[in-house]
């Protein structure tokens, strides 16, 4: 019986050795955390992190406060933008089989909507003849050419474009 009590001895002693290994490598551990909380905490200009923190709050509310003002104005150029005249659209053409060359046009000055006129201008021999028609929806309460058909629908597909790029 003696070699037992001996044995668990034996294995008493180096466990608590080993028990006093791991203690001594936890509390270094610890002593290390804390060490590096203390770090974090202080910050580069001895500020406390609380004090960090509630200056990236402030920081944050003002930026999110200009983010707002600067949604609304794109709205509002959004919206002034859709109402301008833009990506006109221009065809010449033979009018007429006596003229020689194409100097007659029809020109297309709608917005984003398809609102605003159509230009044409015939050119013939002996005269020139200019006419306007206006536009509201791309579509006009006179009849239209061939020619000014095709200038507003250009100009709607380059509308449509914008649209989707």
């Amino acid at each position: 019986m003696s070699s037992v009590s001996s044995f668990v001895t034996l294995i008493a002693n180096h466990s608590s050795i080993a028990l006093s290994c791991v203690i001594l490598v936890l509390v270094i551990y610890i002593l290390y955390l804390d060490h590096k909380i203390v770090l974090f905490t202080k910050g580069a200009t001895g500020a406390s992190l609380e004090e960090t923190i509630k200056a990236c709050l402030t920081s944050v509310a003002s930026i999110e406060k200009k983010n707002e003002s600067i949604s609304k104005q794109a709205l509002v150029l959004h919206d002034r933008i859709s109402h301008a005249i833009r990506n006109a659209q221009t065809i010449r053409y033979k009018a007429f089989e006596v003229n020689g060359s194409n100097q007659s046009f029809s020109i297309a000055l709608v917005n984003e909507r398809g609102n605003g006129v159509v230009i044409s201008s015939l050119h013939s021999h002996d005269r020139i003849r200019t006419f306007a028609k206006p536009i509201e929806n791309y579509e006009s309460t006179y009849e239209l050419t061939e020619e000014e058909l095709a200038v507003l629908d250009d100009a709607k597909a380059s509308h449509a474009y914008e649209t989707i790029a």
